[in-house]
């Protein structure tokens, strides 16, 4: 005689058929994504995800850095915000990148977190750099170069 399935047998099952179901949307979802959404190759979890740590303002610019919508160059310029600051203080156009591409920030390299060999250089090392850090890491480049409060401002 065959053992009946047990409750907690059943929830197992459950849970790995919705877990593949949940992948396979999103295997389905995320090639609609824009190409800039896609590069930083997030999964969908359905727990709160450990970028939802930090607090506010540092949680604004990790949102605004992945989606690049913020206080960006072509973001002011695509809606006509006449009133807003396009350059870093450093002379540089705003972009979700600059923050590891400032010369100003920069200076403090040898301190970044999880630093690599050597300072990035292009967009897409920038944004390798970026996409690499935790949220707790992320806090401390914000902490470290000022960015946001010293050398790129509003």
């Amino acid at each position: 005689m065959e053992a009946e399935p047990t409750i907690s047998g059943i929830r197992s099952i459950f849970r790995e058929l919705r877990n593949e179901a949940r992948l396979r949307w999103w295997d389905t979802v995320s090639q609609k994504l824009s190409q800039w959404y896609r590069r930083w190759s997030d999964t969908y979890e359905i727990d709160s995800p450990p970028e939802l740590e930090p607090r506010r303002p540092a949680l604004h610019r990790w949102l605004a850095l992945r989606s690049s919508h913020g206080d960006f160059d072509w973001y002011h310029r695509k809606f006509n915000h006449e009133d807003a600051k396009l350059d870093c203080s450093c002379g540089r156009r705003k972009s979700p990148e600059h923050l590891a591409l400032c010369h100003k920030t920069q200076r403090s390299f040898r301190h970044w977190p999880k630093r690599p060999p050597t300072p990035p250089t292009d967009r897409t090392e920038a944004v390798a750099y970026l996409r690499s850090l935790d949220p707790k890491q992320f806090v401390e480049l914000l902490e470290l170069t000022s960015f946001y409060s010293r050398v790129c401002t509003r």
